[in-house]
C-alpha cells in the first residue's frame, strides 16, 4: 500500500500529558496529534466518529535522526474477566523522514514527518470503536520512535510484531528491536462507547479478529475486524489548541489512522 505523506506536529508543553500514567517505555516530549479541526492531545475525549483516519502527529522543534516509526496502542481491550483489560496495536508506520524547513501550524511553527518513501505500514491504521463492554473508555496511546540507527532485524522485529496486533506489548516489542531507549515523544486521547454495558460475555468487539485471550490467559472475546482505512493520507484543517490550558493551533493536511 502507498501512502502519501504521513504530517506528524510534535511536541510544545512538557506540562501537558504525553503518555498514559504506567505506560511504558514512557515519552518526555508531547507529541501533538490532531484529526482534522479536532484536537487530540493530553487525553482529550473524542467521538469515535472523528477518528476513523489517521491523524495528523509531529513536533514544535526539529528531532535529531533521520527516520522515524509511529505507533498507536489501545490500552483498555476488554476481557472476560472484567476489570482485566489487554491491548491492541492500532497501526505501526515506519519510514518516516522529517522536515528540515519549519510550517507555519497557527500561532507556532511545526516540522512535519513525511512518508516520502511511500513505505507500507507495518499494521495499517484502524479507527477506533470501543465495544458495549467495560470499559466503555478506552485510552489511545501514540510514540513516535527514532529509527535512525536501526538494522533491517531490528525493523524486522518490529514487522513480526505487528502481524499480531492483539496484546500488543510495546515495552517488550522495542526492547527485542533494541530501540526501547529511542521513543521520542507521545501522546494519547480517549474514546468512549456511551453503553449501556452488554450483558453478553463474548459481545463483539470492532476491532482486532478471532477470540482474544484476556490478561489473565482465560477467557475470548470474539470480534470483526473492519477492513484498516487504506485511502492516502492528505492534509487537514487547523485548529486552535492550549498548552498548559492555553490551546495551541495545529494545521493539518491529512489523515489515515486505528479501531477499538
Amino acid at each position: 500500500m502507498m501512502y502519501n505523506p504521513l504530517l506528524i506536529l510534535a511536541g510544545v508543553s512538557a506540562t501537558l500529558a504525553v503518555t498514559p500514567e504506567g505506560f511504558e517505555p514512557a515519552a518526555d516530549s508531547t507529541l501533538l496529534v490532531s484529526f482534522g479541526s479536532v484536537s487530540a492531545e493530553g487525553g482529550n475525549v473524542l467521538e469515535k466518529a472523528a477518528t476513523q483516519t489517521a491523524p495528523t502527529i509531529g513536533t514544535e522543534s526539529q528531532l535529531t535522526g533521520s527516520s522515524f516509526a509511529v505507533l498507536m496502542i489501545d490500552l483498555d481491550i476488554p476481557t472476560d474477566s472484567p476489570p482485566a483489560t489487554n491491548t491492541l496495536l492500532h497501526w505501526m508506520q515506519t519510514g518516516l523522514t522529517q522536515s528540515t524547513t519549519a510550517t507555519t501550524v497557527g500561532s507556532t511553527t511545526a516540522f512535519l514527518f513525511q512518508n516520502n518513501s511511500g513505505q507500507a505500514a507495518f499494521a495499517e491504521y484502524i479507527g477506533p470503536a470501543p465495544p458495549a463492554r467495560i470499559p466503555l473508555s478506552h485510552r489511545y496511546t501514540q510514540i513516535v520512535v527514532d529509527t535512525s540507527d536501526a538494522t533491517a532485524d531490528n525493523l524486522a522485529v518490529l514487522q513480526s510484531a505487528a502481524a499480531s496486533r492483539q496484546g500488543f506489548n510495546a515495552l517488550n516489542v522495542l526492547t527485542q528491536a533494541g530501540l526501547e531507549s529511542k521513543v521520542l515523544a507521545g501522546n494519547f486521547f480517549n474514546v468512549t462507547n456511551p453503553g449501556p454495558v452488554t450483558s453478553t460475555t463474548n459481545a463483539s468487539n470492532s476491532t482486532g479478529g478471532g477470540s482474544f485471550g484476556n490478561s489473565t490467559g482465560t477467557g475470548s472475546v470474539t470480534r470483526t475486524t473492519p477492513t484498516p482505512t487504506s485511502s492516502p493520507i492528505v492534509p487537514g484543517a487547523a485548529m486552535a489548541q492550549k498548552a498548559s490550558g492555553m490551546l495551541l493551533g495545529i494545521a493539518i493536511v491529512g489523515a489515515v489512522f486505528v479501531t477499538l
